[in-house]
């Protein structure tokens, strides 16, 4: 009888100690579960520009996800009213990335609707030119100055390690592991911005060359410095090269340009006689063709970088497809 008892307090002993086993396990499970969820961080970028920056700092971070709020082929954001979707996505967001200057004209709704979404402008500090369309706005198209988005880059690397150790502050059970993951992540960080600014850099290098030619050029009279433009932003670049923009054609897909506004922009080129109007992919061929044909202006495409296949170097390639047009345009 007595080695019976010793042998179901061995069994209930061993079940003891399975139970407890367990419940240990799983409460480690779960913690490791929850410390996982609080590494991840959810990144959404107002569009493609913004989106094309996130991708290339946060490269081979795996617990950083960067989404777009726009389509890659949706263009410039003037005008745009958020969706349904949209605002689902940031309501799951940890931070929204936008480009600022008045691009995201919705920004105030965002903040209304989500006040404890981590904001990073990243055109905060830059000044910038007065758009010729939104006369006393600010012309937020930083980004086609290779050395203005290189400080919209700075920002972006500032304000995403900022969030990070924010989130160490706030969460003051960190244990060594998670210090040490966010040190890694932060590291991480750097290095991919301090990569992507060397390749801006060598970029701005090129691009100021052609631009010094071109002022060259035109202080020299070899070429007429007036300029035709469909959108304002092109003017970071013809600032810089000493160009000026005669006139500005904004083009609305809801309400393209009358028979009458399209004979205001031929009289304007005619009387000035310029020779240069530069466009964009996403317009319409039509009405620059029919300028063209109806005075001595040749059309230059510029890809003003808001269109892409989601890449990390599309920006790189559109600017050097510039710098090519450039060149194409004053010089050969």
């Amino acid at each position: 009888m007595k080695k019976k008892l010793i042998i179901l307090a061995g069994i209930m002993a061993i079940m003891i100690l399975v139970v407890f086993a367990t419940a240990y396990y799983n409460n480690r499970n779960y913690k490791r579960v929850s410390n996982n969820e609080e590494k991840s961080i959810s990144v959404v970028a107002s569009f493609y520009p913004t989106y094309v920056l996130a991708i290339n700092l946060t490269d081979g971070i795996s617990d950083i996800e960067v989404d777009g709020l726009t389509d890659f082929s949706g263009g410039c954001l003037h005008d745009y009213q958020l969706t349904a979707n949209d605002m689902r996505l940031l309501s799951n967001a940890d931070v929204f990335i936008i480009n600022g200057g008045g691009m995201e004209e919705y920004l105030a709704n965002v903040i209304d609707s989500y006040p404890h979404l981590k904001i990073i402008n990243l055109s905060e500090g830059i000044t910038m030119l007065e758009s010729q369309v939104h006369h006393g706005g600010d012309n937020p198209h930083v980004w086609l100055d290779p050395h203005l988005y290189m400080l919209q880059i700075e920002n972006a690397r500032e304000g995403l390690v900022n969030y990070i150790q924010e989130r160490v502050n706030v969460n003051k059970d960190n244990t060594n592991n998670e210090s040490d993951y966010n040190k890694e992540v932060i590291e991480q960080l750097n290095s991919n911005a301090d990569a992507y600014l060397e390749e801006v850099a060598a970029l701005a290098d090129d691009m100021n060359i052609m631009l010094d030619r071109v002022e060259d050029l035109v202080q020299n009279k070899n070429i007429s410095n007036k300029v035709v433009v469909f959108h304002d932003s092109f003017a970071y670049l013809s600032n810089k090269a000493g160009l000026e923009v005669a006139y500005t054609i904004e083009i609305d897909e809801d309400t393209p340009l009358s028979a009458g506004e399209v004979a205001e922009v031929v009289d304007v080129i005619r009387q000035e006689n310029i020779l240069y109007l530069f466009t964009e992919e996403q317009y319409d061929d039509t009405i620059s063709d029919r300028i063209m044909d109806e005075t001595e202006a040749q059309v230059y495409v510029i890809d003003s970088a808001v269109t892409g296949d989601g890449t990390k170097d599309s920006y790189l390639k559109a600017m050097r497809r510039n710098i090519e047009t450039l060149k194409k345009a004053f010089v050969e």
